[in-house]
C-alpha cells in the first residue's frame, strides 16, 4: 500500500467518525427539549399554555375547555381567568386551588417588574384583588403578607407574593406568581387554600409551577 493510499484512508477514517458525532449532536440537540412533572397535562391551544396536574385532581376550564370566564378589563387591555385546577375531592370551589389567568395589556410600556406592582397596587386598574377574582369568590380583608420576589420554577422569571384574605368567614393563604413573554401580555396564577391546608399543599403547588409550560415559546437553558 502506498503512502498516498494510506493517507487517504486516514482522512476517510477521521471524516466518518466527525460526521458520527455530529449526528449524535444533532440527535440530542433536536430532542425534547422539556420533560414534565406530571403524566396529567392540560394544554390550552388558544392562550399558548399548558399545566401538568397530578392524578388525584382535575381542571375547570369552560364549555369550550379553553376558558371559564372574561375578566373586567379597562380600555383596550382583555383578560381571561383560563382555568382552575382542584383536588378531585374538594371539587372547583373547595379549599384547595390553582389559577390560571392570562391578561393582554396591548401596550409595550410594560415590564414585569412594573406589572407586579401594579398587581399589587390597590390604587392599579390592575390591582390583583379587584381585576383577578372568580365571580361568587371574593376575597374580603385581602393583604399582601411578604414583598415581590423572583423565582424561575420553569427556566422562565417569575416574580411572586404571599397574601391572605378572608373568605366566608374563614382565613386563607395565597401566593401569586406572574411572568410575560413579550410586555403586552401576561400570565397570572394564584394558588390558595384555607390555612390549616396550605402547609400540605405547598410541595404540589410548587411542582405544578414547575409542570407549567409557554406553548410556542422557547424554553431558555438558564
Amino acid at each position: 500500500m502506498t503512502k498516498t493510499r494510506r493517507i487517504k484512508i486516514l482522512v476517510a477514517a477521521i471524516l466518518t467518525f466527525v460526521i458520527a458525532l455530529s449526528m449524535v449532536a444533532c440527535q440530542k440537540q433536536d430532542g425534547p427539549k422539556e420533560t414534565h412533572v406530571y403524566e396529567n397535562r392540560y394544554i390550552n391551544h388558544r392562550f399558548y399554555y399548558s399545566q401538568g396536574y397530578p392524578e388525584d385532581w382535575a381542571f375547570s376550564a369552560g364549555d369550550d375547555e379553553f376558558q371559564l370566564a372574561d375578566l373586567n378589563t379597562v380600555g383596550n387591555t382583555e383578560g381571561y381567568l383560563c382555568a382552575k385546577f382542584f383536588p378531585k375531592d374538594s371539587g372547583p370551589n373547595g379549599d384547595v386551588s390553582f389559577t390560571v389567568y392570562k391578561y393582554n395589556t396591548n401596550s409595550m410600556m410594560n415590564t414585569l417588574n412594573g406589572i407586579t406592582e401594579n398587581l399589587m397596587n390597590p390604587n392599579s386598574v390592575y390591582y390583583l384583588n379587584d381585576v383577578f377574582v372568580e365571580e361568587e369568590l371574593q376575597r374580603d380583608s385581602f393583604t399582601f403578607t411578604t414583598d415581590w420576589a423572583q423565582e424561575k420554577p420553569n427556566h422562565f422569571q417569575w416574580n411572586t407574593a404571599n397574601y391572605k384574605f378572608v373568605r366566608e368567614g374563614e382565613d386563607w393563604n395565597g401566593k401569586f406568581y406572574v411572568s410575560t413573554g413579550n410586555n403586552t401580555w401576561l400570565f397570572l396564577v394564584c394558588m390558595e387554600t384555607k390555612v390549616d391546608k396550605w402547609d400540605a399543599n405547598l410541595e404540589t403547588f410548587g411542582l405544578m409551577m414547575s409542570d407549567f409550560g409557554f406553548e410556542g415559546f422557547e424554553k431558555t437553558d438558564e
